[in-house]
Formats: C-alpha cells, structure tokens, sequence
C-alpha cells in the first residue's frame, strides 16, 4: 500500500533502490484514460496505479497487464479477502470508496472491456461541498479491514473487503458543507489514529471505532500521522510532535519555523524526516526531536526511506536521493512531464506515476 505499511512510516527496510544516479528503465504511456498524481503500489511482478481508472503493469517491463477506467484517484490499498480467490484493491475517488479485483476480472473480447474489475461500491460521497468535490482520501488495509476516511464527509470508517460493508463509521460531528478535511490514518497496535483540521489528533479502537482520546494541538493544519514504537508523529504547519500512543499527550514539540501545507513526514532507523517548506528537509531523533541535520530542500514532499536513501519529490516536479544519515544530497531527476508522484521501491528501482505515464527509474550505468 502508499506508505508501506498501515503504520505510515514509508520506510521499505527489505528494498533496495538507486543511488548515484538514475536512468528510465521503462516508461508506460501507452493507456489514453490515465492519468495518475498518487503513488502506484508494487503486488509481486505487478505495478498498479489508479489514475482515472486502474492500470496493471509488469514491473520488470512497464508491459501492461490489464487496465479499465474508473473514478479511481487514490494510490490502492491491497487486503485478502475470505470469498474470492484474488485480493480486493480499495480506493477512493471524489464519489466514494470502491473495490476492485487486484487481478483486473475477466476480458471481454472485442468490446475491450473488463468484467468483475470493480466489486463494490462501498460508502458515497454526498458531493459537492464548500470547496468544490472532496479530494480522494488514500486507504489503509490492516489485519483484513480497510480503515479510510469516507470522500466528503467527516467520518472514518471500517469496511470489509468482501463487499465493502461498513463493519463501523465514526463521526467527528455532522457532516455540513466545511469538511473536517481528515488526513490518511495510520494503524498499529489495534488502534487507528488521525488528524483533522482543524488542529485535532485522535485514537480510536480498530476493532470497534470507539474513541480512545481526541486532543487538541493548537494548530489549525495538522498532517497525516505515523504510528511507530515510540509514539505517534504528527507534523503540523510550523513543526513535528511526538505523542504518546496511550493516551496523546504530547512527549515532545519541535518548532521547525515551517510551514507546511503538503507535506508528511517519513519515520526510519530511529528518524523522522520531515520538510519545513520553507527551503529545508529535515531529520530529527525520534526519540528527542533534537536535529540530526538539516539541509536545502525547496518544496513540499512526501519522502520514503530505503537501504539508507530518502527519496523526496519537490513539490511534484523532481526527484532528490539523500543519504539518511547524514543529509548528502546523492543524486537529483527531474522527468519529462510532471507532475511526479513519490516514488515506490522495490529491487533496485523506483516506480511512479508521472501524469500520462507510469515510469521506472533504474541505476544509470
């Protein structure tokens, strides 16, 4: 899934990716409906990405698999499932949550489409709203149920992937026209944990949706959690906070004179790694938050951590590796097209979508 883990650290601590520099080993744009912005996610020899619809690549080629059309935005989310023979891919899209076969059901020849692709419609959007359509929240699959934030409404829910079922929802209070805007959740330990603007972060059981604390952080924009063994880290416009999964008090608060409107941090090796918008990235002692370094970075970015190298996109247009422990800068790719989404990792190679296309970046020789 987008994040690695339901955890939401980033990290792949069993991949490997470039590290001087990088060359596009494939590049798919041969699929005139796509047309992705969020992370695709690795299932075996398989690339998906959602984008207009899900695209099903080889990893090792970019040939592609299978693909259909859809309202589909998110990056997926993969769970098993207890009646069919494949997984379901839960995303999201501007109308509501939806699953789909992870194998992309059955072709129809000659009228070039899929059969049995989408397997449920799960909770609507009620649409329109203030602000325009609701951005597509990114789900979370974890212990066979999909956690996600329901498209337009102030609720999280709990949904089976068989059929989409809602096994619970919670809601922050009555929906109205100004969404809570929650973030992605993060999962771990039997527990499910968000922030919303404005400026709170929550707890609630993963098995019931009852809430296990709410607190207020004093900021209005709070962005998407990650749950980790030494609390949850929460990264807010002007810094990073470390809080206690137990109960949400606050451990420690870092001011990083930020001011983040996009970014998220990444958690690795006893690190976070987090932009401050405002021309630096940073990593900080998870246990502490005292500095680690600090070095140039323009832009917002979603970093992700592998075999020792930060992978951070700027601000949707180019590619920076940096050296976890001690900030280096390794290499910069900027593409073709842009935007670029936050890469994935697997065997060498980094995967995104690239607006049109999906591209693989490999070591340059």
């Amino acid at each position: 899934m987008a994040r690695y883990d339901p955890a939401g650290t980033g990290h792949h601590p069993d991949a490997s990716g470039p590290k001087d520099d990088v060359r596009v080993a494939w590049a798919h744009d041969a699929t005139d409906w796509f047309l992705g912005t969020t992370p695709p996610i690795r299932r075996g020899e398989t690339i998906l990405a959602a984008g207009h619809g899900l695209l099903a690549l080889d990893a090792e080629t970019g040939a592609r698999r299978f693909g259909h059309r859809g309202p589909y935005r998110s990056s997926p989310a993969r769970a098993s499932t207890s009646i069919y023979d494949t997984d379901t891919l839960a995303v999201t899209a501007p109308s509501g949550v939806f699953g789909l076969n992870a194998e992309g059901g059955f072709e129809v020849p000659l009228l070039n489409r899929s059969v049995g692709a989408e397997r449920w419609a799960g909770p609507e959007s009620p649409g329109g709203g203030f602000f325009g359509p609701p951005d597509p929240a990114t789900p979370v699959a974890a212990d066979g149920t999909i956690y996600t934030v329901i498209p337009g409404t102030n609720s999280l829910g709990a949904l089976d992937p068989d059929d989409g079922r809602v096994r619970w929802r919670t809601t922050h209070h009555e929906d109205d026209p100004v969404s809570a805007e929650f973030n992605r959740p993060a999962v771990k330990d039997g527990l499910v944990f968000l922030t919303n603007w404005p400026g709170q972060a929550a707890a609630y059981r993963a098995d019931t949706g009852e809430r296990h604390w709410r607190r207020d952080l004093g900021e209005q924009t709070l962005h998407p959690p990650v749950a980790t063994d030494e609390g949850v880290v929460v990264q807010s416009r002007e810094g990073v906070s470390l809080l206690d999964a137990a109960d949400g008090r606050t451990l420690w608060e870092r001011d990083l004179d930020g001011n983040v409107t996009e970014s998220a941090p990444a958690v690795a090796d006893g690190a976070i790694f987090a932009a401050d918008e405002r021309g630096s990235l940073h990593a900080l002692d998870i246990e502490s938050g005292e500095s680690l370094w600090t070095t140039p970075f323009d832009g917002q970015t979603t970093p992700v951590v592998a075999d020792g190298v930060v992978y951070a996109v700027r601000s949707e247009f180019s590619l920076v590796a940096l050296d976890a422990e001690s900030g280096e800068r390794l290499f910069e790719y900027r593409p073709s097209q842009v935007p670029l989404s936050p890469p994935i990792v697997g065997d060498g190679v980094l995967y995104a979508a690239n607006r049109e296309r999906v591209i693989a970046l490999e070591e340059a020789e």
